[in-house]
């Protein structure tokens, strides 16, 4: 009798491969470069206020200004003349748009640093290391290290503004690096994003967002607490008094006149209440204003607004002029 092969009708089904597990979004990594840096802005503002180190925003903001850039006064004149607009004070409403605009630069730059690393880190397919957060580090410190050396208003040795910058930037890149390699570890992750170690990825963002708001806390703590300038001892340091910087400055302006807006109505700017000092440029249609120390430069359509701002109902601001 011949056998016959029987081949059953319903054979059952081997194991299914698990499918590969998705490695995270644009999404995700803009998060996790948003993370990373807002510590690094709440150190560098604790080094500004305690050191006098660089606070890397008011120089990125300071820099087109002082450099002339048109289109980013007329960006920083438009958005302080429409908070006057609606109500608002341009005492006020400048220190406020600085702020925005000087925030939203360094993001930016934070964030396309941040998402070409994540490019290459998914191109390359391979967990990033030590090696590689020191590298894009060092990238994101250049910048930096270029708007200091050209529009900061510290005293401080530019060897030690630079080391202090690099440092910042390396520690930046190295958390950057740790972040994008523990979600790119395709090879330990499950469907669901859970680690052989049982941490999941929703887990490990939420301890990282923790972490980096921990960080900030205590940096803005400190800033706070920090000892400020007087009155007296800002107008020591205005930039303007500095004659290597009127001297710088009149290379990138040409020609230009000091002035100080005071209130009191005395006979001299000694007898007065300073409140700020500015330029006046020729050549240009706007001024400039110095509040203090290493604050960033308040610009204004012309010398009217500026005294206008600095005017109160009981007193109108008035202007002695420092140079012919």
């Amino acid at each position: 009798m011949t056998e016959e092969l029987i081949t059953p009708l319903n054979p059952s089904p081997g194991p299914l491969p698990a499918p590969a597990p998705k490695r995270p979004g644009v999404g995700t990594a803009i998060l996790i470069i948003f993370l990373a840096t807002i510590p690094l802005l709440g150190i560098m503002y604790l080094g500004y206020q305690l050191l006098g180190l660089p606070f890397i925003p008011f120089e990125f903001f300071n820099w087109p200004i002082r450099a002339g850039v048109g289109p980013w006064i007329a960006l920083v004149d438009t958005l302080t003349s429409a908070g006057a607009a609606a109500g608002g004070n341009i005492s006020q409403s400048a220190p406020v748009v600085q702020w925005v605009l000087a925030i939203g630069l360094f993001l930016l730059l934070a964030l396309a640093v941040g998402l070409a690393f994540y490019a290459f880190v998914a191109r390359r397919g391979r967990i990033p290391d030590l090696i590689d957060g020191l590298a894009i580090g060092a990238i994101f410190a250049a910048p930096m290290i270029f708007a200091t050396l050209t529009s900061s208003g510290s005293t401080l040795p530019a060897w030690l503004q630079i080391i202090w910058l690099v440092a910042l930037a390396c520690v930046w890149g190295v958390v950057l690096s740790y972040a994008f390699g523990r979600l790119f570890a395709q090879d330990q992750e499950t469907v669901d994003g859970v680690s052989e170690g049982g941490i999941g990825r929703r887990q490990f963002l939420l301890q990282f967002g923790a972490g980096a708001a921990a960080i900030t806390a205590m940096s803005a703590a400190g800033a706070a607490l920090a000892p400020g300038n007087d009155t007296a001892q800002l107008q020591r340091t205005l930039p303007m008094i500095s004659p290597d910087f009127k001297i710088a400055q009149r290379e990138l302006f040409g020609s230009f006149r000091r002035f100080a807006i005071v209130r009191g109505g005395a006979n001299s700017a000694d007898e007065s209440n300073v409140l700020a000092l500015g330029a006046e440029y020729p050549d240009r249609n706007y001024v400039s204003i110095w509040l203090g120390g290493r604050s960033p430069i308040v610009i204004y359509e012309n010398l009217g607004t500026a005294l206008a701002a600095y005017s109160t109902e009981d007193q109108n601001a008035g202007v002695f002029w420092l140079d012919s």
